[in-house]
């Protein structure tokens, strides 16, 4: 079905935000006050002789960038346990460590606290030179490997030698390692293994992985970091750009980040999906560590282990966002916030040669994918994505919790939605699929595909048939909602070459979830896009959405 969208008034064109500019230099403030609450639930089905559940709490900290101060924190178990200890351990997280006996109903614990969190985006000016010296005890505590982070393996040091061969300053050989990362890692859920080597050599896996990868570079290459494991907040804060705003956001729930080592301005915070030099107030840090395993709850049951859930609460009683562009910079090839950070070596060495030569490293598939160049059916896509994220990975009778959570948007609100593919070759569409999730209403869903205009949805294109709520059954998760172009023996639309735009629209009062993956799984930075019941498409997405497209070349 061909349409026209058309509106009432002056169409304004606005070209898009250059596609080299990807890290974004900020300058200002994000100051917030939320009130917390964290509740997690052991579901006993049967009578449990013993069960143990070691969590972490909430930390005040303060660096150049962002601080964190918690007060009014409440811990509630229901039943009781026989005992509960404080637990410091040799980092200084402080975690609660509870111990039930005799087991006959399920167990509920509620965390509930205030945190104030700030990051002041200013200038920094760092002499740190790189390769680094003299880094004191307590520090170097973090360039050791261990199981997660293999910075002692061949492929790991020479891959960080690479990077790193032009760097004069630690800022230099940080930024070159994070960007090859962000550029060569795939987000994915419920990933097999969450070491170094294996994000290396899969480029995929979740912020745990992320975390690990950049932090076995980074040590090999002798900077401390550490891994940092908290909670993220989905509520979304934006970034001005040209024409319009960048979005940030994330799934609410477990989240791993870190903290990198500069001699002259301490530890800062990095987000390697997000941001750098800072984390945003939509991050609470709770540990730090060598690896994820120094970081994450954990629990352990007698004679089997309760089905473990967990929810979280955030309201933000103040949210100050006071943000400006400074400047930018053309990598990564995804989206980075940061702070200004002037950096200049106050002495130059040379990188200690490779001793012997090394394999090549396999460089992961890139992350932009265009449709297939064959002829007959195709199928092409952002396809992957979990039916149900899992909360928590179980060895024996030990269980550690996953710092995975859901991401997707609520698609039928005030908001429209739409995601970019190309085509290389006259394609005859016959359907798009969707992962959604519908929670409840009526009416129906339908998609628009449009071209591309100067980098966002135009006003023609073709709709789908429309899909009734109804017909979608109710079911945990996410999964496909199949829209045709086309009924019976009616001819499908043809797809010219070119760039094209899924926007998912509704009538009624539908109530659905579209699933999306961090960063940028398919596409580029640009190629996700929002707008306030619109046609300005004012702001662009950190992440890509799930989506599959099928037809004939």
């Amino acid at each position: 079905m061909a349409i026209l969208i058309i509106f009432l008034c002056m169409v304004a064109v606005f070209s898009p935000l250059p596609c080299s500019a990807k890290t974004l230099i900020l300058d200002g403030d994000l100051e917030s006050r939320i009130k917390m609450s964290q509740q997690v639930s052991f579901d006993v089905q049967q009578g449990v002789k013993t069960l143990t559940f070691k969590f972490a709490l909430p930390t005040e900290f303060s660096n150049k960038a962002t601080s964190q101060s918690i007060d009014g924190l409440n811990i509630k178990f229901t039943p009781e346990p026989v005992s509960v200890v404080d637990d410091i351990d040799k980092f200084g997280n402080r975690f609660k460590k509870a111990r039930w006996e005799n087991l006959k109903q399920s167990v509920n614990v509620t965390i509930s606290f205030n945190a104030g969190i700030k990051a002041e985006l200013r200038s920094m000016e760092s002499t740190a030179a790189f390769p680094l010296n003299g880094i004191s005890g307590d520090d170097a505590v973090f360039l050791k490997p261990t199981q997660m982070v293999q910075s002692e393996n061949e492929e790991i040091i020479a891959l960080s030698r690479r990077l790193t061969a032009n760097a004069r300053t630690t800022h230099d050989a940080v930024n070159a390692i994070l960007n090859w990362v962000a550029d060569n890692v795939k987000y994915t859920y419920n990933p097999p293994q969450y070491d170094a080597i294996h994000t290396m050599k899969t480029g995929r896996g979740n912020c745990q992985n992320f975390a690990h990868l950049s932090m076995a570079l980074l040590r090999a290459a002798g900077i401390p970091s550490r891994i940092v494991g908290g909670i993220s907040l989905k509520r979304q804060w934006k970034v001005p750009v040209e024409n319009g705003y960048l979005v940030q956001d994330m799934g609410q729930g477990g989240h791993a980040w870190m903290e990198i080592f500069f001699p002259d301005l301490g530890w800062l915070s990095y987000d390697p999906q997000q941001s750098r030099q800072f984390t945003s107030t939509r991050h609470i840090k709770q540990t730090h560590g060598l690896d994820s395993k120094d970081i994450n709850d954990s629990w352990s049951a007698s004679p089997y282990l309760p089905k473990y859930s967990e929810d979280i609460e955030a309201v933000f009683n103040n949210d100050n966002i006071n943000i400006k562009l400074r400047a930018s910079k053309s990598a990564p090839a995804s989206y980075i916030m940061s702070n200004n950070l002037m950096a200049k070596a106050v002495y130059e060495k040379p990188l200690p040669p490779v001793v012997k030569p090394l394999p090549p490293i396999a460089k992961p598939e890139p992350p932009v994918r265009p449709p297939p160049k064959k002829k007959g059916i195709v199928e092409f896509g952002n396809m992957e994505f979990p039916t149900l994220v899992d909360a928590y990975q179980t060895v024996g009778n030990v269980a550690t919790r996953i710092l995975d959570k859901e991401t997707a948007e609520y698609v039928t609100s005030r908001y429209v939605y739409a995601q970019a593919f190309t085509v290389t070759d006259a394609m005859t569409m016959y359907d798009i699929s969707l992962a959604l999730r519908k929670f409840g209403g009526d009416g129906t869903l339908y998609i628009d595909v449009v071209k591309d205009e100067n980098g966002k949805p135009g006003f023609t294109g073709e709709r789908s048939l429309p899909v009734y709520l109804g017909n979608i059954r109710f079911r945990p998760g996410y999964y496909w909602v199949n829209f045709v172009f086309a009924k019976g023996n009616e001819p499908s639309p043809v797809l010219k070459p070119g760039k094209y735009w899924i926007i998912l629209r509704h009538s009624g009062e539908a109530i659905v979830n579209w699933f999306f993956i961090p960063g940028n799984a398919y596409g580029d930075g640009d190629d996700t896009r929002s707008t306030v019941k619109g046609y300005k498409w004012e702001d662009l997405l950190n992440y890509d959405f799930v989506f599959k497209v099928k037809g004939r070349v």
